[in-house]
C-alpha cells in the first residue's frame, strides 16, 4: 500500500486536512503516479518530477477571468462537455501532473487524470507576480505535445493574452494582445477574446 493510500474518507473536514497535512510531511521518497492519483478528490496539487506541490485556491479574479474563458470556449465549440476547468493530465514522462486552468478536448472523457492526447488546448490565467506559466508549465504542456497554449496575464490596466501553437519542439506565438484588448483566434477556434470581459 502507498503512503497516499492511507488518506481514506475522515468524518470530518478537520481530520481530512490533518491527513493530508501529515500525508504531505512525513511521505517517504519521491511521490509516484500512484500515490498522486490516490489522493482524495478535490485536492489542488499538482506533481512535479515527483515533487507534490500544493497549490491554493485561486482569487476571485483568477475564477472569474477562468470561467468567461471555459464559457467562450464552450460556446465557439458547441459542446460544454469538451471544455472543463482544472482537471489533471497527465504529462509525457508520467512524473508530472499539471491541472490547467481551462481545457478543450478532442472528447469528453470521465475519470481523471486526463492523457495529453485527448487535449486540444490548454488556458492557464497569470495572477499578478506570474508562476511558472512561461517557464516548466509551458516547458511540460511542450514536452506532452499539447498543440495550443493559451495564456491570459492580469496587469494593471487589465489582462493581456498570448496564444502558442507547438511547431515541431517549441511553442511560437501566433497571436497576441495587449491589456484589455482583442486576442484574435485562428482556426480551428475562429474566434475572438475580448481580455477586457475577463476583469
Amino acid at each position: 500500500m502507498t503512503e497516499a493510500a492511507r488518506v481514506d474518507s475522515p468524518s470530518h473536514a478537520g481530520d481530512e486536512a490533518r491527513e493530508l497535512g501529515e500525508l504531505v510531511l512525513f511521505h517517504g521518497g519521491e511521490w509516484t503516479e500512484a500515490d498522486y492519483e490516490a489522493l482524495p478528490p478535490g485536492v489542488r496539487a499538482e506533481l512535479h518530477d515527483g515533487r507534490l506541490i500544493l497549490t491554493p485556491g485561486p482569487t476571485a479574479q483568477h475564477m472569474f477571468a477562468s470561467m468567461t474563458l471555459a464559457g467562450l470556449f464552450q460556446e465557439v465549440l458547441g459542446d460544454r462537455k469538451r471544455v472543463l476547468m482544472e482537471v489533471d493530465v497527465r504529462m509525457a514522462d508520467g512524473r508530472r501532473y499539471q491541472a490547467p486552468d481551462v481545457l478543450v478536448l478532442k472528447e469528453f472523457r470521465r475519470g481523471r487524470p486526463m492523457e495529453p492526447a485527448n487535449v486540444v488546448l490548454v488556458g492557464e490565467v497569470v495572477s499578478p507576480g506570474g508562476g511558472e506559466e512561461r517557464g516548466d508549465k509551458m516547458t511540460a504542456y511542450r514536452d506532452a505535445g499539447i498543440e495550443w497554449y493559451l495564456i491570459v496575464e492580469e496587469t494593471p490596466a487589465g489582462f493581456l493574452g498570448e496564444l502558442y501553437r507547438l511547431d515541431s519542439d517549441k511553442y511560437e506565438l501566433v497571436a497576441d494582445a495587449p491589456p484589455a484588448g482583442v486576442l484574435t483566434l485562428p482556426a480551428p477556434f475562429d474566434s475572438e477574446i475580448r481580455l477586457r470581459e475577463l476583469s
